[in-house]
């Protein structure tokens, strides 16, 4: 089953200081809601595990992940496989842009996945709403991150031949 995904995040800050929070790989393990656990292995390709629950379904998935594209300040573009046993399987690429506006920055984001097994099983609305509500609190941990002033420190770069890693 594909799905897509895509929504928008606006801040009073300028994409720079932005870009810096949305690569920091420490930032995103904080809070990307239900990861367990992310290892770079470089500062392109990462290891993680993710349990999401869907349902009565809750899977941990193994991903491996790429960055594929990093235009600093405007674009980031990563892809990700995941593999839960019979539960299920993903393979998905997410595309976040940055534009700069006369209030700040619009951060928008869209995700394609091909979801299979178990958890696809259990139809595009049940996993709509399940990441819609990950994704919006995502955005609010980082948002609350961001105005803390915590500092933040892009860590984060595109593959060197990032078409040879998409499958």
């Amino acid at each position: 089953m594909t799905m897509e995904f895509d929504g928008e995040f606006e801040s009073d800050r300028p994409p720079e200081e932005l870009w810096d929070y949305f690569t920091d790989t420490g930032h995103l393990s904080d809070c990307a809601p239900g990861l367990d656990e992310m290892n770079m292995l470089s500062e392109s390709e990462f290891e993680a595990t993710i349990t999401v629950g869907v349902g009565s379904v809750k899977p941990t998935f193994s991903v491996d992940g790429v960055v594929v594209e990093a235009d600093k300040h405007e674009k980031l573009v990563m892809s990700m496989e995941g593999s839960a046993g019979r539960k299920g399987a993903f393979n998905a690429v997410g595309t976040m842009t940055m534009h700069e506006t006369d209030d700040g920055t619009c951060l928008e984001w869209v995700a394609v996945a091909n979801v299979s097994g178990l958890i696809s099983s259990l139809g595009q609305r049940a996993l709509g709403s399940v990441t819609k509500r990950l994704v919006g609190q995502f955005f609010d941990d980082m948002e609350e991150k961001i105005n803390s002033g915590v500092p933040a420190e892009s860590k984060l770069a595109a593959a060197e031949d990032a078409e040879a890693t998409v499958k």
